[in-house]
């Protein structure tokens, strides 16, 4: 009798191990895939599921999720390295309550297609629409809107920047002063006068995941704030 107790005690200590231990590995793989599945692609990719009471796991839930990876493509989107925690997780609804985190090295098309490359973007808030601030080089934002002058009115010229928005615009020698403006989530110039026209700069939408919002010139980089949807980015 004493031999049978030892062997329950001793079987149920290994279920309760498997599934204390086993089932985040075990979800992680499966998250691993579900990601691969939706058209994420990515070099050194690192997912981790994990839950207080890792048996919850078997309900569907998971506390967070961690997922880091490099030269991340996935929709049009393309990002260097991305380091990023959801939080509160529905494994079978497939949503994310919480986003925080940092995608280094973004682009996303500019508005002839071209892509348009993003420093970083900081991700804080909830997983459908989370707080996104882009940091991009001045030089960037510059050389984005002398193309892009170029590509939509045949005109070339160059951009040089000036907080808090402003934008002087010179062609054959002849100076038009504008500002940098967000309408309708994308990022335009728009000139003072009607010299120029205005001209878009970042559109949203069209593999663009980021709605733009407010648009500041920080001495020699450019500030951009808005929101994501990462849930939907990743197709959860």
């Amino acid at each position: 009798m004493r031999s049978c107790l030892i062997q329950l005690l001793i079987t149920a200590a290994v279920i309760f191990a498997l599934l204390w231990f086993g089932l985040p590995f075990g979800a992680s793989w499966l998250a691993t895939n579900a990601l691969g599945a939706s058209g994420f692609t990515g070099t050194d990719t690192k997912v981790e599921v994990s839950a207080n009471v890792p048996p919850r796991i078997l309900l569907g839930h998971a506390d967070r999720i961690t997922l880091t990876s490099k030269q991340v493509f996935v929709g049009d989107l393309h990002a260097a390295a991305i380091d990023l925690t959801l939080g509160n997780v529905d494994l079978l609804n497939r949503t994310a309550g919480t986003v925080t985190g940092t995608l280094t090295g973004v682009s996303v098309p500019a508005a002839n297609g071209e892509p348009a490359t993003i420093d970083t973007a900081v991700l804080d808030g909830s997983g459908t629409s989370a707080t996104a601030t882009l940091s991009i080089s001045g030089a960037e934002v510059q050389s984005l809107a002398a193309s892009q002058l170029k590509a939509q009115t045949g005109m070339v010229g160059t951009v040089k920047l000036a907080a808090p928005d402003n934008v002087t615009v010179t062609i054959h020698g002849t100076s038009q002063p504008g500002h940098l403006v967000v309408n309708g989530g994308a990022l335009q110039l728009v000139p003072v006068s009607d010299a120029l026209p205005t001209v878009n700069l970042i559109d949203a939408g069209g593999g663009n995941p980021f709605q733009l919002q407010s648009v500041a010139v920080n001495g020699t980089g450019v500030t951009l704030v808005g929101t994501m949807d990462l849930q939907a980015l990743l197709g959860l």
